[in-house]
């Protein structure tokens, strides 16, 4: 045996150069921690040749070509490929890392809507892990997609986890946002807030956007697109890794997790937590909160597999709400704050999120047999917390009124005012008293229940048609109230009911810290969505087309308005949508495609419940959207190349100015419209080119037209949600404000000295127009543009340097945000003469860095 052996490793050794053949030599690592991946399949792209890594993730090949590819593919990693080029006789590409898939591909298919982009024609953007884990750094979630044409992100006020994001012009409350194919936007009004989700990041596997309509089943809402977050599935190998980050600016993020591998039972066990605090960037924007995040998984049996994910990020954190004028900013600087001031040295934001929001999904995958499967999920999402508010009485100066000589909020002017004023007031009982609050501080507190099952069976029938089906059916009620929690000096505050719909009848009017005063009511809403789908592949053509009917069940009920008669009517709405496409691919490398839809969407809660009682806005229809695309894709292991043009009608839009958002004076009015029209239609272009195994370049371009049409009617609301008015708003052909109309993007990324990645990235966001106010919009002779804000560019740059300390591997990761340090407007409103000085909004973080270790095990 041992003589066998010793001419066995001699052959090994000299056939390569009896043949002049070249080895190829590496070894293969898991991205994610680091470890070796034995069993892969490698294999050369220019013939069948191929191997397998040993157990330490090292494989060696040969070859007689000067240069190719070469491919690899495991199970439960994503089949990735990597160019050669031979110097000599002995080339090591050295460590190659693999991402995992999120999860089992069957799984995706059907539980989640997810698509491989060259299956199905729609366009299709994936985010890995490794792009979110370590390039995110302290920002919120959605700015992992700002490099993908089309897609905008904003910071919003600043705070942590408050952004903004945008799809093909369209806003977050028309993007369906799921977590692993569960819808967790707003149910009342679409709105998704990141802070709820500030651990999600870390136990993201993977993003994928699809644009337009989409193609998973569950996304109702998707006028934009869809961004579906699928979380790390229970790991099969044991270990895990501790982190460090922290921001220049003085965030920091402690991290763990936790991998039990396949244990004797069966059962996968993975686990994280997390705790973030800081200061924040912009004033006053404190943070602090707690992420948690558990995965359970096992397969029963051949047929049945079981997976359990809960989730939670409870937080508290500072805000930014009121804008800024450029006479603020340049005063001040963009650090500013107006929603806060100090009392007794201590820092009092009249502007604060507090909020727990866990995901709790059990997910069940039965395989029927060879061609059928079935997933079911059952989900439940628990929400409790609120925001700080303030009330005045009667018509008394907003809090937001008393500034001191900083430009801050001056509470001790507020304290003095409501301990000293003479002001008296009768009350229904008819008693004189005095002593009470002007102005108050509350919290608007909001929790809700959701719960719901999400069950889709899919079925190959032949080798050409695939057959999809499935029910989504929710259960969601709200809980919204406002409760005094600071006097601010007074002795008690006096809630009148005024504009209460039945008025005071009899109830109490002196308030104290813990009573609840203006809201209380509750959202009902019952929702159920059926949906069939039949997909084609072919040799050439694949085609789907999906069918998808809901009904909605809202119904509001209200113990401020009424004293008897709390609930409303149960108002019903149906929607239904349509939609299709179908690709062609001429050659092995070239794809074209098409796809359109037609979408009667029902309006959200918000808007049918838009007058602030039980009484339903009459005559609201549902919104349409008709929409097509067309698109050319190529795809070789070098050269990426994605080129669509879409055009979007959008019809019966609502819309609510200054929502859950404090006035920041008490003459200040919101507007609910119905009935706008809006065209959205654009260029994308995307190019990625692998040089070298060193070596990557990409860039992007969208070029779009997003323009109101026409002209409507609004009501106006005063600061206690009263219908006072109704007025003309003439905004037909004016630009859609909120979101980028222009991109230009390039990115590199590089490998220096064998040793550490290096990925840049610049973008220039162009034709950005401010949101229009209503209220500035009521001369039919103004037809000017909104306030036009400048074109800006921001560079990112993202070094990753793996190391090893004794046995165990690490990373360094150092991101540089804004490395030019450009001061620009990301976002804001409209003012009167549609120009810089009337303008409200805000301005843009400057440089800033970022700094994470990890360390495996």
């Amino acid at each position: 045996m041992k003589r066998f052996l010793l001419i066995s490793n001699f052959l090994m050794f000299i056939i390569p150069f009896a043949f002049s053949q070249t080895v190829i030599s590496g070894k293969l690592i898991d991205a994610g921690n680091r470890k070796p991946l034995p069993g892969v399949h490698i294999i050369l792209s220019d013939s069948q040749t191929g191997t397998v890594s040993n157990a330490e993730g090292q494989f060696l090949i040969t070859t007689n070509h000067d240069k190719g590819w070469l491919r690899f593919r495991a199970m439960g990693y994503k089949t990735s490929a990597l160019p050669y080029k031979i110097k000599g006789t002995e080339n090591n590409l050295g460590t190659i890392p693999l991402q995992r898939e999120a999860i089992n591909l069957n799984e995706i298919t059907v539980s989640a809507g997810l698509v491989k982009d060259a299956e199905t024609p729609v366009t299709v953007s994936t985010v890995s892990a490794r792009t979110i884990h370590n390039e995110l750094g302290d920002r919120s979630l959605p700015f992992s997609l700002n490099h993908i044409p089309g897609v905008y992100t904003v910071r919003a006020g600043g705070g942590s986890g408050d952004a903004g994001m945008s799809i093909r012009g369209f806003d977050q409350a028309n993007v369906a946002v799921l977590l692993d194919g569960v819808p967790i936007n707003g149910v009342e009004n679409g709105s998704v807030y990141w802070s709820n989700w500030l651990g999600l990041a870390s136990a993201a596997a993977e993003i994928q956007v699809q644009k337009g309509p989409g193609f998973a089943n569950a996304a109702v809402n998707s006028v934009g697109g869809s961004v579906n977050i699928i979380t790390e599935p229970a790991s099969k190998t044991s270990g895990g890794s501790v982190s460090y980050q922290v921001t220049s600016y003085g965030n920091r993020l402690a991290l763990l997790t936790l991998n039990s591998g396949k244990m004797k039972n069966g059962w996968s066990i993975s686990m994280m937590g997390s705790y973030s605090t800081g200061p924040g960037y912009i004033d006053a924007t404190y943070v602090r909160g707690w992420s948690y995040y558990l995965a359970l998984s096992k397969q029963i049996n051949k047929k049945n597999k079981l997976t359990l994910t809960l989730l939670g990020a409870p937080q508290r954190h500072g805000q930014r709400t009121l804008k800024l004028s450029d006479k603020e900013y340049l005063a001040h600087g963009n650090l500013y704050n107006k929603d806060w001031g100090s009392y007794n040295g201590k820092i009092n934001n009249a502007s604060e999120n507090f909020y727990h929001r866990p995901f709790l999904g059990i997910n069940h995958y039965l395989t029927l047999d060879k061609n059928k499967k079935l997933a079911t999920s059952i989900y439940l999402i628990l929400g409790s917390g609120g925001g700080k508010w303030s009330e005045s009485f009667n018509y008394a100066p907003s809090i937001f009124s008393y500034r001191n000589e900083s430009g801050q909020i001056d509470w001790p002017a507020i304290y003095h005012n409501n301990a000293t004023h003479p002001g008296q007031y009768v009350l229904n009982t008819g008693d004189t008293v005095s002593g009470y609050s002007m102005n108050v501080q509350t919290h608007f507190l909001a929790s809700h229940i959701e719960t719901g099952l999400l069950s889709t069976y899919q079925q190959q029938i032949n080798d050409h048609f695939k057959f999809v089906a499935g029910i989504h059916y929710r259960y969601f009620n709200s809980f919204l109230r406002e409760q005094i929690i600071d006097l601010l000096g007074g002795k008690f505050y006096i809630d009148d009911y005024a504009w209460a719909v039945d008025g005071d009848a009899g109830r109490n009017e002196v308030k104290t810290v813990g009573d609840i005063i203006k809201v209380n009511n509750n959202s009902i809403i019952n929702f159920i969505n059926a949906y069939a789908q039949m997909l084609y592949s072919g040799n050439s053509f694949n085609a789907y087309l999906s069918v998808n009917g809901n009904n909605n069940w809202y119904q509001r009920v209200d113990r401020y308005n009424y004293v008897t008669d709390t609930k409303s009517a149960t108002i019903i709405l149906p929607g239904f949508d349509v939609r299709g496409g179908i690709s062609f691919q001429p050659a092995g490398q070239h794809i074209v495609y098409a796809n359109g839809a037609f979408i009667s969407k029902a309006p959200y809660f918000k808007y049918v419940f838009g007058n602030f009682n039980n009484r339903p806005v009459i005559n609201l229809k549902n919104e349409q959207i008709s929409t097509v695309e067309a698109g050319y894709r190529f795809k070789s292991p070098k050269w990426v190349l994605n080129l669509s043009a879409y055009y979007t009608l959008w019809s019966n839009v609502s819309l609510l100015s200054d929502e859950y958002v404090q006035l920041e004076s008490n003459l200040q009015t919101r507007a609910l419209i119905n009935g706008l029209n809006a065209v959205h239609q654009g260029i994308e272009l995307e190019a990625k080119a692998n040089l070298s195994r060193n070596f990557k370049l990409g860039a992007f371009m969208t070029l779009g037209d997003y323009r109101w049409k026409n002209n409507v009617e609004a009501t106006l609301f005063n600061n206690e949600n009263i219908a006072v008015d109704t007025i003309y708003v003439y905004v037909k052909n004016i630009y859609v404000g909120g979101t980028a109309q222009q991109q230009f993007g390039l990115n590199t990324e590089f490998r220096l000295l064998n040793f550490f990645n290096v990925r840049a990235e610049w973008v220039y966001f162009n034709k950005i127009f401010a949101g229009f106010s209503p209220t500035i919009r009521r001369n039919s002779e103004d037809t000017d543009q909104p306030y036009q804000i400048p074109g800006y560019q921001t560079l990112n740059v993202y070094i990753s340097i793996p190391f090893k300390f004794f046995k165990t591997p690490g990373l360094v990761q150092i991101n540089g945000f804004n490395l030019l340090n450009s001061n620009f407007i990301e976002w804001g409103e409209d003012g009167a003469n549609h120009q810089l000085n009337t303008f409200r909004g805000f301005w843009s973080f400057g440089r800033t860095f970022d700094f994470m270790l990890r360390l495996y095990f």
